[in-house]
């Protein structure tokens, strides 16, 4: 990975966000189980995915 790929907390701040927010999608579409509750949970859940493991392995630049 290149040196300079890091994220700043200016960045790491709408991830999180983003991770809880659509995390909190998912859940509730998953629990209730309406109408296309597959399609709605993976767009839920593929972006949570992402902002999960973009916090988790990219390195942090304070």
């Amino acid at each position: 990975m290149p040196e300079t790929f890091f994220l700043t907390p200016i960045t790491a701040v709408p991830l999180f966000l983003l991770l809880v927010f659509c995390g909190r999608g998912f859940r509730q579409n998953w629990k209730a189980q309406g109408p296309n509750w597959k399609l709605k949970s993976w767009a839920y859940g593929l972006p949570a995915l992402a902002a999960f493991l973009a916090l988790a392995f990219l390195p942090m630049d304070m």
